[in-house]
C-alpha cells in the first residue's frame, strides 16, 4: 500500500467515524431534547386557561426540533457517504470477496 493511500483511506475513515457519530449522536439528542420539552409542555397543559396555545406551541416545537436534528442526522450520512468506506473494501478501493461471503 502506497503512503497517499495509506493516508487516503485514514481520512476517508475518520469521515465513517464522524459521520455516523454525526447520525446517532442528533438521533439521541432528538430523543432527549423532545423527552425535556414534553415535561413542560405536560405540566402547561394542566392549566386550562393556555392549554390551546400550549398545544399549538408544542406542536411547532416538535415539528421544527424533529425537521432539525433530522437533518443533522442526513448531514452525517451524507458525509458517511461520501466517505465511501464500506467494510467489504479493502485499502485499495476493491472489494474483498472472502468478506463479503461471511455472514
Amino acid at each position: 500500500m502506497t503512503h497517499i493511500n495509506s493516508n487516503l483511506q485514514w481520512w476517508r475513515g475518520l469521515a465513517d467515524v464522524l459521520g455516523h457519530g454525526l447520525q446517532h449522536g442528533a438521533t439521541k439528542l432528538k430523543r432527549v431534547h423532545l423527552s425535556v420539552a414534553d415535561e413542560t409542555f405536560r405540566a402547561l397543559d394542566a392549566i386550562p386557561v393556555v392549554r390551546p396555545v400550549n398545544r399549538t406551541v408544542r406542536a411547532c416545537h416538535h415539528g421544527i426540533s424533529k425537521l432539525s436534528y433530522s437533518s443533522v442526522s442526513c448531514a452525517g450520512r451524507l458525509v458517511v457517504e461520501l466517505a465511501g468506506v464500506s467494510p467489504s473494501q479493502t485499502a485499495d478501493g476493491s472489494v474483498d470477496e472472502e468478506m463479503m461471503n461471511k455472514s
